[in-house]
């Protein structure tokens, strides 16, 4: 892959991923639950789950996966119903708000990352993003074990400093503005914006 070239994936990559989406959501909100320090698993977990979309897509699986049917409806199917899921979750569970970065509010960073791999690895979309890049960007010519993972790596580390930036932004709105009762209408209109997505999903 050329300089031109990773620059221009580089810059379709940067738009894609600070365009505010569920991964985005989800960060934001643990970051305003729990500190920016705490959110580092669901910012790991997060890039984790999209290299292994990356790779998925590099070995040719997707291609297999898209050419059938059953088998993509089935993948975006359980996308969709995984973010309606935590959606549903934000609106009905209560969750307590943390007072300051200390671990006074246990949630494990397993679960943590876990959740943030999930989502990110049951989104058809970035499936798509890879699928619609890789073929414009790849030259056959060349290395495509080392074309792919220059991309894939790309990705990762920008999505890893668009939710870093977020997470410090949510931070500092925590620790300024956000009480208990903001948070619990904040994780509601989370749970909405979520199930948001998961219907658009469906068109």
């Amino acid at each position: 892959m050329n300089l031109a070239l990773w620059i221009s994936f580089l810059t379709v990559s940067a738009v894609n991923i600070v365009t505010p989406g569920p991964a985005n959501m989800n960060t934001v909100r643990r970051a305003v639950q729990l500190g920016s320090k705490r959110v580092i698993p669901t910012i790991f977990g997060n890039a984790f789950g999209l290299a292994v979309g990356g790779v998925v897509c590099a070995a040719g699986i997707a291609s297999f996966v898209m050419t059938s049917s059953v088998l993509w409806s089935l993948f975006q199917w359980l996308g969709i119903f995984y973010l309606a899921g935590l959606g549903i979750k934000l609106l009905i569970k209560k969750e307590p708000l943390s007072s300051n970065s200390s671990a006074d509010v246990s949630i494990r960073a397993k679960k943590l990352f876990s959740e943030a791999f999930l989502l990110a690895a049951t989104n058809p979309k970035a499936l798509l993003f890879y699928m619609a890049l890789f073929p414009q960007t790849l030259d056959q010519e060349r290395s495509i074990l080392l074309q792919a993972s220059v991309m894939i790596l790309t990705y990762c580390g920008l999505s890893i400093l668009s939710l870093s930036t977020y997470s410090v932004l949510a931070d500092f709105l925590r620790t300024q503005l956000m009480t208990q009762e903001r948070y619990d209408k904040f994780r509601q209109v989370s749970g909405m914006v979520l199930i948001l997505f998961a219907i658009k999903l469906t068109s």
